[in-house]
């Protein structure tokens, strides 16, 4: 697959999702961003999203609670979830594996990580999707 991924960052902190944008930007992906996870759903379909980098710690709805709702919609098979947070890295693992997030990347490594954990994940998924066709 040779298509740069399309991704949606979602961060409620203005700066932290700026910075992650400009990461992916400067990788080759296509950017979006929201700084609520309200209406995502909607920017995914139409934006045709192929990954979500997702913060786990947002006022309202959570992270954790949104992944699980995109997790479970059928209309979403290739989407591919990253999880990011300030939080524990041993906890953000948890919770990835409890939501099926495809990756998690600590707010702490962003700069050195994020890039290369979208990238794959977006890989992983279509190669899992290509292989049950």
């Amino acid at each position: 697959m040779t298509t740069n991924p399309r991704v949606l960052v979602i961060d409620d902190d203005e700066i932290v999702r700026e910075v992650m944008c400009d990461l992916l930007r400067t990788r080759g992906c296509e950017v979006f961003d929201s700084g609520s996870p309200i209406g995502v759903t909607r920017t995914i379909g139409e934006q045709k999203i192929d990954v979500v980098v997702l913060d786990v710690m947002m006022p309202g709805l959570t992270g954790d609670k949104l992944a699980k709702l995109l997790r479970g919609n059928p209309r979403m098979p290739k989407l591919s979830i990253v999880l990011v947070s300030g939080a524990d890295s041993n906890n953000l693992r948890d919770i990835a594996q409890e939501v099926k997030a495809d990756a998690v990347v600590s707010k702490s490594e962003i700069h050195r990580e994020l890039a290369l954990v979208v990238v794959s994940a977006h890989r992983r998924r279509a190669l899992a999707q290509t292989a049950t066709r």
